[in-house]
């Protein structure tokens, strides 16, 4: 997920939460799903469409759980 929101990789680094952990792992279990459907021959492309879009979600969730812990983190 890093590399996918480089803007954000220290607050990833530096912020320990159990829900940012979990879309961590749904993250890198789609990914991985991702890169072997598009090893394929041939490729589904409305599978791989759908593993794009849930990588997708998953960036925008933890963009979005990111100030919530960054304001949890300084109390």
């Amino acid at each position: 997920m890093a590399l996918a929101l480089p803007r954000h990789r220290e607050q990833l680094r530096s912020l320990k939460d159990h829900r940012l952990d979990d879309l961590l792992e749904a993250y890198a279990l789609a990914a991985k799903a991702l890169d072997s459907l598009l090893q394929e021959v041939p490729r589904r492309e409305e599978l791989v469409r759908e593993y794009q879009d849930i990588c997708l979600d998953l960036q925008t969730e933890v963009v979005a759980l990111l100030p919530q812990l960054e304001k949890q983190h300084r109390l």
